[in-house]
């Protein structure tokens, strides 16, 4: 149980300093991003470049929302608060920033700007670190399993 224990505090401080990076990530994107492209560029609403920025500022919001919910949950495993209620409501809503990620990241691909402005404003950064959350978040599904199955376990003996 003891290792169990270490592995959630890794894990807490593994989803922390990868929050951190996606924040430092999307400064540095944005900061490089303002410095080649003319603010009449990004504002033009023919060509495409404010969008691609807005989905850009979107998708960081998830991922950061996702990390914020992702914390959370590993508070409420660090004690052992496996069956709350609420548990489902951050599962369930970390699938939904998942899926709305996914689908401004397929749509991103719609929109007609040139290579220069998606290179600069590119997600590939936040998409890796948010599936390395992900798998994660998986593993302390893991810890609930194993509790679930200890309990089960107790149960079958007093029966």
């Amino acid at each position: 149980m003891n290792t169990t224990n270490k592995y959630e505090k890794r894990n807490y401080w593994f989803i922390l300093v990868t929050m951190i990076l996606s924040i430092a990530i999307l400064v540095v994107n944005l900061v490089a991003f303002f410095k080649k492209v003319p603010l009449d560029t990004v504002f033009d609403m023919k060509n495409g470049v404010f969008f691609y920025l807005i989905c850009f500022i979107i998708q960081t919001l998830l991922v950061i929302t996702f990390f914020i919910i992702v914390l959370r949950f590993l508070k409420v495993i660090n004690k052992k608060d496996f069956f709350n209620s609420r548990n489902y409501n951050k599962i369930f809503f970390s699938s939904i920033l998942i899926i709305v990620y996914a689908t401004l990241n397929s749509m991103k691909g719609i929109i007609d700007i040139d290579v220069t402005y998606k290179a600069l404003l590119n997600t590939a950064p936040f998409t890796t670190i948010l599936l390395l959350n992900i798998a994660s978040m998986m593993l302390n599904f893991l810890s609930i399993y194993n509790e679930s199955e200890s309990i089960k376990k107790e149960n079958d003996l007093t029966i």
